[in-house]
């Protein structure tokens, strides 16, 4: 059960996005909603102002004065659409002050927006929702913020109908699916297994060697269909409604294509999964989706 979801806010109009994702989500999940935002002024700003301790702490007293005016703003305009909503602000460094006020207030999911770039830097290295994705031991969903448009106004509200749910045949990935289904049956929401069993076949080959590959490609589809329709039944018990699809090539760009092609509206996938080896390597798989993809992620940290 998620009974409270954090939505980390930094005063900009792209954080706020989150919103539009947290909002439908904290009302099929009848959850409260928390506002939240880190007040800090870095230690080389410090340095560089040269003040005394008093004077630092007054400056601190009004950000967070400013932050809370800020929040009081934002939490009564969903209050009005019915939502459960309280503010908090903390003081310290950002993506230590969200980890440390979600694992004390007993937090159940983190909503929030990452800044959205074209080109290589879509998004940024070493960013608060980087650290936080790291870190945070709890469901986080990330949304691509995009530069506002004023002719088209705040992005509208996150309608979900279609979640697709990567999977590798491991147990450590399926552990995506509590939280995914309880995100599904909140916003009456049908989810797409995905499976991608042979992720690449490269080179020339003869004519022998090509019917050899393409059996192993037929046999592997085959026995991925199979796992994915046994999961599919188990949800479908649930009372949700569940279709499966596979895929060949580049586990990522699978994802992606995938998502784009098919009118997904959400990708929900551990931030890893192992098979033998190293299947998907720790995160690699869930931070290529990040950066090359549009669509919202929900991740779960596997463990």
């Amino acid at each position: 059960m998620t009974n409270r979801i954090l939505v980390p806010l930094d005063g900009s109009p792209l954080a706020e996005q989150a919103i539009s994702c947290a909002a439908p989500l904290a009302q099929g999940l009848s959850a409260e909603v928390v506002l939240f935002r880190a007040v800090w002024i870095p230690t080389d700003v410090r340095d560089s102002l040269d003040r005394s301790t008093i004077e630092m702490d007054t400056i601190m007293d009004r950000l967070e004065a400013e932050a809370n005016d800020y929040l009081a703003g934002m939490a009564e305009q969903l209050a009005e659409t019915g939502l459960n909503v309280r503010q908090e602000v903390r003081r310290g460094p950002a993506a230590e002050a969200i980890l440390d006020y979600a694992a004390q207030a007993n937090v159940d999911q983190i909503v929030m927006a990452t800044h959205g770039y074209s080109g290589i830097k879509r998004w940024t290295h070493g960013s608060v929702a980087e650290r936080v994705l790291q870190a945070a031991r709890l469901p986080l969903l990330l949304v691509r913020a995009s530069k506002p448009d004023e002719a088209i106004g705040e992005p509208p509200p996150l309608t979900c109908r279609r979640i697709l749910v990567p999977l590798d045949g491991s147990p450590v990935a399926e552990q995506i699916l509590p939280t995914v289904t309880m995100v599904a049956q909140a916003l009456d929401a049908a989810l797409v297994l995905f499976e991608v069993p042979i992720a690449h076949v490269t080179g020339w080959m003869t004519g022998e060697w090509f019917l050899a590959v393409q059996g192993v490609i037929e046999t592997a589809e085959e026995d991925a269909r199979a796992y994915l329709d046994g999961v599919a039944g188990r949800l479908e018990e649930q009372g949700i409604e569940v279709t499966t699809a596979t895929a060949i090539g580049s586990v990522a760009n699978c994802i992606v294509d995938y998502a784009e092609v098919n009118d997904i509206d959400l990708v929900a996938m551990c931030t890893h999964g192992r098979t033998g080896l190293a299947r998907w390597a720790l995160g690699s798989v869930a931070d290529r989706v990040l950066r090359a993809g549009s669509t919202p992620i929900l991740l779960v940290r596997a463990q």
